[in-house]
C-alpha cells in the first residue's frame, strides 16, 4: 500500500443569486451527506471536510454558508469539499461511476461558474495527513495561475504518487 494518498479539492461557485432556498442549493446540500457516506462505506476515501471561502477570503463552515443570500455570481461563497482517497482510480470511482455523485454532477452542472479557471484541483500527500481549506486553496490558486504540476494537477494531468 502507498504511503501517500490523493487529495482532492472540487470547488462550486454557485451562478447567480444565492440562498439556501434555491432549489440548486437545497438539493445539493440534501445529497451531500449521502454522497459522502457512500464513499466511506466504499472504503477508498479515508477523510472529508467542507466548508466555503468568502470573496473576502474568509473562510466559513456550513452553517455559514446556509445564512447567505447573495444577488449576483460575483457575491457568492466558493463552497469546498475535499478528501483523502486511497488513489487515482479510487476518485475516479467514486466521482465518475458512482450514481449518486454521477447525477449531481449532471444535474448542478449549469449552476457551477467555471469563469474563474478549474474547479477540481488533485496533489498527493502523505497516508494520514489532514489538509486544511486554506492549503487546499492554495493549492487550486496554483493550478489556476501556473498550470498542471507535480504538485497539483486534474484527473487529466494526473501524475503517479512520489516514491
Amino acid at each position: 500500500m502507498s504511503e501517500h494518498m490523493l487529495v482532492h479539492l472540487n470547488v462550486v461557485r454557485p451562478v447567480g443569486p444565492f440562498t439556501a432556498d434555491h432549489p440548486n442549493a437545497q438539493y445539493f446540500f440534501g445529497q451531500l451527506p449521502k454522497v459522502f457516506a457512500q464513499a466511506k462505506l466504499d472504503g477508498d476515501m479515508f477523510w472529508h471536510n467542507h466548508g466555503a471561502r468568502g470573496v473576502d477570503g474568509r473562510y466559513l463552515e456550513m452553517t455559514d454558508i446556509l445564512a447567505q443570500r447573495t444577488q449576483a455570481t460575483e457575491e457568492n461563497l466558493h463552497i469546498m469539499t475535499m478528501a483523502g482517497w486511497r488513489d487515482l482510480a479510487a476518485m475516479q470511482r467514486f466521482a465518475y461511476r458512482e450514481p449518486l455523485h454521477a447525477e449531481g454532477i449532471r444535474k448542478l452542472k449549469g449552476w457551477v461558474d467555471r469563469s474563474e479557471g478549474p474547479t477540481l484541483a488533485l496533489w498527493w500527500a502523505p497516508r494520514g495527513a489532514r489538509v486544511s481549506l486554506e492549503e487546499a486553496w492554495d493549492r487550486l490558486a496554483r493550478l489556476r495561475r501556473d498550470g498542471p504540476s507535480d504538485a497539483v494537477f486534474t484527473p487529466r494531468t494526473a501524475v503517479g504518487a512520489p516514491v
